[in-house]
């Protein structure tokens, strides 16, 4: 008798406990690592261990099981035969693109103007993500009224984050319409109140969290993994916060993330495509969690963020890479428990370093 995961379910090893997800459905679960190291095993024969164990254990396996079973996670195989039956198609499909994501801070409503939009169109970037800082009502509108100039390139979605202002939930319901033709999601922080409505292919989410742009980049917390099937595979071979990733923050420095310090030339000087083609600009896209200090023994790291841009500045690898557990991360991998992590007396110099006393003072 032998037990096979279906291809949707993944399981990963942490120090004290392992996880079981399904990315189809998103179930998550907890599992002990004696657990873990069974189902790692697909060749292991269950009716030759049920003859080995004694009454407790067996009762254990047969709970773990029936847990498999009644959560759809698996099937029962009767052969191996049977069991090769079963494809594994586990791979990471790299896209065709260069780049897909672009994240473009605002506080100047002519910073898309169509150069940069031949640039990003030229690229053919998938997922734009538009965040404005300080920007007035009418600037945040001139914004949105061009994102029309995309309506034929091969962008898939546009992610807008703003501060929330009921004329420019008026503005987005009156004209959601004719905005744009790709799916549009608009997050407004800063509201009494909490709302979501799906206006056709627009997507308005209104909260009450503040968004402070760009300090609050970066919170790891069980509420923001991803239980995406891509995401889970492609965490296994690249950095998942910035492979594939350009930004421009509110300067016009292009960058990897607009948090981080490198810069590689302005906007205003040189085009996206020559900051991509720069020796160092990749440096961190294949830096994967098995290589971060900590995050490589959390059961967690497939399913997690990766913010490089704030770091507990304590570990660095030969490339002079920053290997550093993520400073906003509060989850103790070889405890299993969870923490404020802005508390923490061994993170207060990299809060510091990175002059976020005031930050946290106002979460």
């Amino acid at each position: 008798m032998f037990l096979k995961l279906f291809d949707s379910v993944k399981i990963t090893r942490g120090a004290k406990n392992a996880i079981i997800l399904d990315t189809s459905t998103g179930f998550l679960q907890l599992i002990p690592i004696a657990f873990f190291d069974l189902l790692s095993n697909e060749h292991q024969n269950y009716s030759v261990l049920k003859k080995q164990l004694d009454n407790e254990s067996l009762e254990a396996l047969e709970e773990y099981l029936n847990f498999i079973i009644e959560n759809k996670l698996g099937v029962i195989l009767n052969t191996k035969k049977e069991l090769s039956t079963f494809q594994n198609t586990s791979e990471f499909k790299e896209t065709p693109s260069f780049v897909d994501y672009l994240i473009l801070d605002v506080n100047d409503s002519d910073v898309l103007d169509d150069v940069l939009v031949k640039q990003i169109c030229d690229l053919r970037i998938k997922y734009l993500q538009i965040r404005f800082s300080e920007v007035g009502l009418n600037e945040i509108i001139k914004v949105i009224s061009n994102l029309n100039l995309f309506n034929d390139s091969s962008i898939n979605e546009v992610s807008l984050v703003a501060n929330y202002d009921l004329q420019l939930v008026t503005f987005i319901k009156e004209n959601h319409y004719k905005i744009s033709n790709k799916f549009l999601h608009f997050v407004l922080h800063s509201s009494d109140e909490q709302d979501s409505q799906t206006l056709e292919h627009v997507q308005l989410s209104i909260i009450k969290n503040r968004i402070n742009i760009p300090l609050s980049c970066g919170l790891i917390d069980l509420k923001n993994v991803n239980l995406n099937r891509n995401f889970y595979l492609e965490a296994k071979q690249h950095n998942t916060c910035l492979n594939k990733k350009i930004s421009i923050d509110v300067k016009g420095n292009i960058k990897n993330c607009p948090s981080m310090l490198q810069s590689f030339g302005n906007i205003k000087d040189i085009t996206l495509e020559n900051a991509l083609n720069h020796p160092e600009f990749k440096k961190y896209w294949n830096l994967t969690k098995d290589s971060i200090e900590v995050c490589k023994d959390c059961e967690f790291r497939y399913i997690c963020t990766d913010c490089r841009a704030y770091t507990e500045q304590t570990s660095f690898n030969k490339e002079g890479l920053d290997t550093s557990k993520p400073l906003k991360c509060g989850y103790n991998p070889y405890t299993g428990e969870w923490e404020e992590w802005s508390i923490n007396p061994l993170k207060q110099k990299a809060i510091q370093h990175y002059g976020m006393q005031d930050f946290i003072k106002r979460v």
